[in-house]
């Protein structure tokens, strides 16, 4: 069987990718479908103390789910809507994701020092707080670019953090795995009951960027 396109239609809840102006970056979103609102909704991590739900724009790929029933996309859908409306002073930037609970039963931020997500591991903490996890975390391996990436971040930030974050993420320059925003995003399109190993994830994120360049 042919595979499915990964990009597609969102109707009540899904993911979107974004190809920044930077080639080698891409930034991933939550798309939802709030009861309140006629339109589509994007939720995401902006950057540091920057959450932010806006209007479904165009440069925005989608990416639908087609495992999880209109009854499931219902619920994370409102469970989005609730995450803002319990954040929206923001979530902080940080570079290292354990798979540890990030989101209370309210759906706000556990902060503790050092804390923090990027916009990619921001949607797997959402998820993880509905009991699913996209990606097996113990695969996964670090990438000779990976520190480079870490250190433009670093440097981007530092005069944002307060000087414990500061320390908490210059030690992680290196030493903490980075999740992709390709990779999560089309783990989350083909997920269906099991978390998704790093060589697979790998394959599906570079397949999800052949279908944004075609």
């Amino acid at each position: 069987m042919p595979e499915v396109n990964l990009i597609g239609d969102v109707k009540l809840f899904g993911a979107a990718i974004l190809q920044t102006r930077n080639p080698g970056q891409r930034h991933a979103a939550i798309i939802f479908k709030d009861r309140a609102k006629s339109h589509l909704s994007l939720l995401h991590l902006a950057w540091h103390y920057d959450l932010r739900c806006e209007p479904l724009n165009t440069p925005y790929r989608p990416v639908s789910n087609h495992y999880f029933d209109d009854e499931e996309l219902e619920l994370f859908a409102e469970h989005a809507s609730r995450l803002y409306d319990e954040n929206k002073s923001g979530i902080p930037y940080g570079m290292e994701y354990t798979g540890a609970s990030v989101f209370n039963g309210d759906m706000k931020f556990v902060s503790s020092p050092g804390a923090g997500l990027t916009c990619a591991t921001f949607i797997l903490g959402f998820f993880n707080s509905l009991g699913f996890e996209i990606l097996d975390l113990s695969t996964w391996q670090a990438r000779p670019d990976d520190a480079q990436w870490q250190e433009g971040i670093y440097t981007a930030l530092e005069q944002n953090f307060s000087p414990e974050q500061a320390e908490s993420q210059r030690n992680l320059i290196g030493s903490a795995y980075r999740y992709r925003p390709e990779e999560v995003v089309g783990c989350f399109g083909v997920f269906e009951s099991d978390a998704i190993g790093f060589s697979e994830a790998v394959g599906i994120g570079t397949r999800l960027l052949d279908e944004m360049r075609s």
